[in-house]
């Protein structure tokens, strides 16, 4: 049996070493304002299906419907699905054909995200949480701080032209770990909302940075470099965040328009799905 190779050889070395900081900071300037960017509508890869990832070889479960750290129980509404555009799960499966040979595999925490989940967290979870944790806040810092974690849900039928990330189908968190075993050291957990989330938390490099900081900036250089060159987008507040063809997608790459807003074949949210 051929050993695994090291990731201190071969192309994946390489990339471990390419700093983020710039493209990080270029997407959190031209991220603002993203979901008032132009959906096309009538773009054909709109009517893309939605298919779950882990009947197309990538590994995963949903966070929020097996209650991962932070939350430690289901979340109301969450489903075990993870459902994401076909097309962008292909190019998943060539991500993982990369890892392959280091015995590394991608693992999914969250793709599409049920608007009763994303209403959730963005109304009532993370402000509840800061009011907590920062009482003197105002309610307008309540609100900033919170938009740069949870995107706004909706009420009712969702707007097409401004849909939540992960209810476009073309969203989702994921880490990469080692094959049936342990995630990568990135730092900090999934839905650790803090600065320490933040893509380039690691970028800076002072004397004496420390062994295990070293480890999550070159695994998070890892995973950037990899979903970047297979096209998605990350969102610069969360290292785990990759989205390709929404509107924060297209915000950050310069694309003129999105061409995903809600998918056909999304499951009934009315029932709480």
């Amino acid at each position: 049996m051929t050993q695994p190779l090291s990731l201190t050889e071969g192309p994946l070395a390489a990339i471990r070493d390419r700093p983020l900081l710039d493209p990080v900071a270029d997407a959190a300037m031209r991220r603002t304002g993203y979901r008032s960017h132009p959906v096309d509508l009538s773009d054909p890869r709109g009517g893309d299906p939605m298919t779950d990832l882990r009947d197309c070889g990538i590994a995963g479960a949903n966070a929020y419907h097996v209650g991962l750290p932070p939350y430690h129980a289901p979340v109301t509404g969450a489903v075990p699905d993870l459902l994401l555009r076909a097309p962008l799960a292909e190019r998943l499966a060539g991500v993982n054909a990369r890892l392959a040979p280091y015995a590394l595999e991608l693992w999914v925490f969250d793709a599409w995200r049920p608007v009763a989940v994303q209403n959730y967290f963005h109304d009532r979870w993370m402000p509840a949480r800061l009011r907590a944790l920062h009482p003197d806040w105002s309610e307008d810092r309540i609100a900033t701080e919170t938009e740069r974690y949870w995107a706004r849900g909706a009420r009712g039928v969702i707007d097409p032209a401004s849909p939540p990330p992960h209810a476009t189908g073309a969203a989702l968190d994921l880490t990469i770990r080692r094959r049936d075993g342990a995630e990568l050291f990135m730092g900090t957990i999934f839905d650790d909302v803090s600065e320490a989330s933040n893509t380039a938390a690691f970028e800076a490099e002072p004397d004496g940075l420390a062994f295990s900081a070293r480890e999550a900036r070159a695994n998070r250089r890892l995973l950037y470099w990899l979903m970047a060159e297979a096209g998605f987008a990350n969102n610069p507040t969360e290292w785990w965040h990759f989205s390709r063809g929404d509107q924060m997608w297209a915000r950050i790459t310069g694309a003129a328009a999105a061409f995903y807003s809600v998918p056909p074949n999304a499951p009934d949210q009315s029932a709480g799905r």
